[in-house]
């Protein structure tokens, strides 16, 4: 009996040590956006720094004044409708890649497939989702020249791009925080993670990060009136006068 009993007392000291640890518990500040329905929790030494109520914003250090993360809805407008079997998850994975692609006078450089996803859930039951993506650079050592002194046109094979890998741009992550009428996405974008882009002078820890994404929660919110105009425009098509 006497042992059951220290079996139970080890295990509520246990618990006790497992809850004390849970991210976003002793002084963390918390942002609440009221329009895309989400609440985000960060280590008190940080600073949120939101946009547009909350449809972009920047993890800062305000100690330093770097950027540490960037954060932003997508999509962050109601129109155009989505398609009827629209999946976040597709919406994110196709964000991550976009924002990556640079166009310059001799080629372009992105970041895109092949890629690893890994999901994870937050405390509060909201899907995140890990990424690291390729970069690569596509170049034309043959670039046209339209000066006097242009050699023969090149063949179609010298005219190929060269496809050079430029390293893995991750850990980076988005969080589908929904509404019921429409599949919209968080994205949490570390600074320092595009090889890209260099050295930067202060980085953000991604086991921190994931205990922030972790504190996120969403919420229901009130879908905005109104109509886009696409579906008016269809209307008046079939014969239906505006209002």
């Amino acid at each position: 009996m006497r042992l059951c009993w220290i079996l139970g007392l080890c295990s509520v000291v246990v618990a006790a040590l497992v809850n004390a640890v849970e991210p976003g518990q002793q002084g963390w500040k918390t942002y609440r956006s009221d329009k895309f329905g989400y609440e985000i929790s960060y280590p008190a030494d940080m600073e949120y720094k939101a946009y547009f109520d909350g449809s972009s914003a920047d993890l800062k250090d305000p100690r330093t004044g770097h950027t540490l993360v960037n954060f932003e809805v997508w999509p962050p407008h109601e129109c155009p409708r989505q398609p009827e079997h629209t999946i976040a998850k597709d919406i994110g994975i196709e964000r991550a890649k976009t924002i990556t692609q640079a166009d310059g006078p001799d080629g372009s450089s992105y970041c895109g497939d092949p890629l690893t996803v890994r999901e994870h859930v937050s405390a509060h039951g909201v899907k995140i989702y890990e990424l690291e993506l390729t970069c690569l650079r596509e170049s034309y050592p043959q670039s046209h020249d339209d000066t006097d002194d242009a050699g023969p046109e090149v063949t179609a094979e010298e005219d190929q791009p060269v496809v050079t890998i430029e390293g893995k741009k991750g850990p980076t992550y988005f969080v589908d925080i929904s509404p019921s009428w429409k599949k919209r996405i968080l994205s949490a974008d570390p600074v320092g993670v595009d090889p890209r882009m260099g050295p930067t002078k202060q980085e953000i820890d991604p086991a921190v990060l994931r205990n922030i994404l972790k504190t996120l929660r969403t919420f229901p919110t009130q879908k905005p009136p109104g109509i886009c105009i696409e579906e008016l425009n269809r209307g008046r098509s079939i014969g239906i006068p505006a209002r």
